[in-house]
């Protein structure tokens, strides 16, 4: 229904990013022919005004894309270069990438409360019980279910301390691969006579 907000949820659920990290997105920190992204800022809202910041580790990351999403933020490149044109106006590296309905220029980011508040509707209408921090968990445990190691899936979230605190929030899914590391290597040993 609406591709831009596609592109949006698609990317939180593939990247793992925060909501604050997705709203903060600038089309300079989008290298589409690199296939990465740097996570570089926050968008948070503080008192009701809204106010860019470092991520809350304070520091910057790169996050490798994959084929299919390069493909769909292109795309949006695409709708976001057409709707400027219409306002006369070129796409600039330092506008936001996703901007709600009433910044159709792209000057200013979408709300995260904005963000957090369309997608709980839509799960609504979906009439799934979810919430949009969901999404980073998905990326996180589809990604140490598939074997990524901790240190990679920690990268990708943006938590410090080397995987502490991954390990410390996905600590389940943890277990149940190491359970089944254990089993697979057990299943290979000669068995007693």
């Amino acid at each position: 229904m609406d591709d831009d907000w596609g592109t949006l949820v698609w990317l939180v659920m593939t990247t793992g990013l925060r909501r604050g990290e997705v709203c903060a997105l600038r089309w300079r920190d989008i290298d589409l022919d690199g296939e990465t992204i740097d996570v570089r800022r926050n968008y948070i809202l503080h008192k009701g005004i809204g106010v860019e910041k470092d991520t809350t580790t304070h520091q910057m990351r790169r996050i490798a894309l994959d084929s299919e999403t390069v493909a769909l933020i292109r795309e949006h490149r695409g709708r976001v270069s057409e709707r400027l044109t219409t306002l006369d106006q070129a796409l600039a590296e330092n506008l936001h990438v996703f901007t709600g309905a009433q910044t159709p220029d792209h000057t200013k980011p979408y709300s995260p409360h904005a963000v957090s508040s369309r997608y709980r509707d839509m799960a609504e209408r979906l009439g799934i019980e979810t919430h949009l921090h969901a999404l980073r968990h998905y990326s996180a445990t589809e990604l140490l279910t598939a074997g990524v190691d901790l240190r990679t899936v920690a990268g990708r979230l943006g938590h410090g301390g080397g995987g502490a605190t991954t390990l410390r929030v996905y600590a389940a899914w943890v277990a149940a691969s190491d359970r089944k590391a254990a089993e697979i290597l057990g299943s290979r040993m000669p068995k007693r006579s």
